[in-house]
């Protein structure tokens, strides 16, 4: 075990990655229907969808910021099924 793996603060880190992760994927299915809308909507859909990259960027930017400040996070991910 690593020293980091008892340090609260990575843990948080690591949970915020794994919820941003899921963030980021969900933010990335939501863009992809709402361009299926996009070619048979109005500037409604249009918006939202530049709301949905807007909000997608900003995860990215998150994300960013964590592993730039928790370098040991980059590059791993949690387990499948936790």
């Amino acid at each position: 075990m690593t020293p980091t793996d008892h340090d609260p603060d990575t843990a948080q880190a690591r949970m915020f990655r794994d919820l941003l992760h899921e963030e980021i994927t969900a933010l990335t299915s939501r863009i992809e229907t709402a361009r299926g809308h996009t070619d048979r909507g109005g500037p409604e859909d249009r918006e939202l969808g530049a709301r949905l990259r807007g909000q997608l960027a900003e995860a990215h930017q998150l994300m960013a910021r964590l592993t730039a400040r928790y370098p040991e996070l980059r590059g791993t991910s949690r387990p499948a099924g936790q």
